[in-house]
């Protein structure tokens, strides 16, 4: 199974820095990128892709370090659907796939056919003619035909319906299943990410705050009703935040140092853990 790494990796713009970051994505795993926009999701994916100039870091496959050397070798093994689906609006579905099918040594004609067929996407009709949807699913059917081992996908079901999103995203799960694919996507649409990722990385102003399983944020994060609690608002503002309509969002560990786990839980979301790495006190969420 493939192994995809970034250590240390950081990119400087003129007025945004992702910093250091690191993490690591292995065959069978889906782990979803989770911030706010500008955060820096889709900086991480472009600079998997070597879209940006790194100031510092390495992407590594397999172990092994991606160079200018390697860097054609490794890219035949990732499929990507990048944020925009935009190429050239007035050629033809089936024009467009044999001039990308020439970008790759190991191009699975037969396949591509199948997931045309599968996808419902008409060769004959011109990229223009395709709904948002159906060119997500054309750059899914081009990355699955050329023998990738790494998806990366920055917000692949944006804008789509929820029939399509839903295939979507049982595509995703089924490329990390069955074929044992890394499979890295960027969303702000937090009941994707509920739905598939086995494991979250949140992004917080270009840097990572947190790196979790994504069956553990229950364990380590707790939304409890704060009804009746008003004079203890302020100890809990001091571990966690409270949100309009009267919940508070803390750690597991410091609720029960103060007090505070037998009150009432909430069923506890992604974008909740996301509010509370962007306005919770200080260094909380760093351990």
């Amino acid at each position: 199974m493939a192994r995809l790494e970034l250590s240390g990796v950081t990119v400087a713009y003129e007025k945004f820095t992702l910093s250091n970051v690191s993490f690591s994505c292995d065959g069978g795993e889906i782990v979803a990128l989770v911030g706010r926009n500008g955060a820096g999701k889709t900086t991480t994916l472009d600079s998997i892709m070597g879209l940006t100039n790194r100031r510092s870091g390495s992407i590594l496959y397999n172990g092994q370090p991606v160079t200018s050397a390697n860097e054609h070798r490794f890219k035949q093994k990732i499929g990507y659907v990048g944020a925009s689906q935009e190429y050239y609006p007035g050629v033809r579905v089936g024009a467009f796939l044999r001039v990308v099918s020439g970008f790759y040594a190991q191009w699975d004609a037969p396949g591509m056919a199948r997931y045309l067929s599968a996808f419902n996407i008409d060769p004959g009709k011109k990229l223009a003619q395709l709904s948002s949807g159906m060119r997500v699913k054309l750059s899914l059917a081009v990355a699955l035909s050329h023998d990738a081992e790494i998806f990366l996908l920055d917000e692949p079901t944006s804008g789509l319906d929820p029939v399509v999103r839903e295939q979507v995203l049982e595509i995703l799960e089924r490329l990390a299943r069955e074929r044992g694919a890394c499979v890295l996507f960027s969303s702000h649409i937090t009941q994707d990410v509920e739905k598939i990722a086995t494991r979250i990385l949140f992004l917080v102003d270009g840097a990572f705050a947190l790196d979790t399983d994504a069956k553990a944020l229950g364990e380590r994060f707790v939304k409890l009703r704060l009804d009746g609690l008003s004079p203890r608002l302020d100890q809990v503002r001091r571990k966690g935040v409270v949100l309009n309509g009267g919940f508070g969002i803390m750690k597991a560990s410091d609720a029960a140092s103060a007090g505070l786990d037998k009150l009432e839980r909430a069923p506890l979301r992604v974008e909740d853990v996301l509010i509370f790495l962007e306005g919770g006190v200080g260094d909380a969420p760093a351990d």
